[in-house]
């Protein structure tokens, strides 16, 4: 606990220096997924406070997935992308096409569906940057949303079971969402 103590009282002292590391955090998780982008999310929260955890998280995962979106489609033709093209990746391509606002706003929402794959099939897709942005920033907030409020007050969602519920009840809701937007794209393999 010393430990954890410590950290936030440095955070506090370079507070410029938190706020840069979290930025560029979110902005690398873009192009590796492997990164937990929740578990930046909450100590960018928990460092940072609810809001401007938040907000900077978003901008930095915004900044990274339009980066990687407008490097893919920059290089979509490069010898490398003709090889990983095959049937299946232009069957998901297409459909991700023909999908509107709705799919990328609800694949972006969920925590659970890789969004580096969903951002570099829309960059293949020739999707337009204009109607890209929107959806996934749109969806991106709604996600840090959800990710931040219960990291906002971690010793009330201990205390407060009701709070608890409700969260679970939202990230089930969010897994049902994304795990039908991966059944639909298994469907269209």
């Amino acid at each position: 606990m010393e430990y954890i103590k410590s950290l936030y009282y440095i955070a506090q002292d370079y507070w410029v220096l938190t706020m840069l590391i979290g930025l560029m955090s979110c902005f690398v998780e873009s192009f590796i997924p492997a990164l937990p982008l929740i578990g930046i999310v909450t100590g960018n929260v928990i460092f940072l406070g609810f809001l401007n955890g938040m907000i900077l998280s978003w901008i930095g995962s915004g900044l990274g997935t339009i980066s990687l979106f407008l490097l893919t489609k920059k290089f979509k033709d490069s010898i490398y992308m003709k090889k990983i093209k095959n049937k299946k990746i232009n069957k998901v391509i297409s459909w991700i096409y023909s999908q509107g606002f709705k799919v990328l706003f609800i694949a972006y929402c969920c925590p659970f569906v890789p969004s580096v794959l969903m951002t570099i099939a829309s960059a293949l897709s020739e999707k337009d940057i204009r109607n890209f942005a929107p959806a996934m920033l749109s969806g991106k907030f709604v996600m840090f949303l959800v990710v931040s409020y219960p990291a906002s007050d971690v010793v009330g969602f201990i205390k407060n079971p009701i709070k608890v519920v409700v969260f679970l009840l939202l990230v089930f809701l969010a897994w049902k969402v994304g795990n039908r937007v991966n059944t639909k794209l298994g469907e269209n393999n």
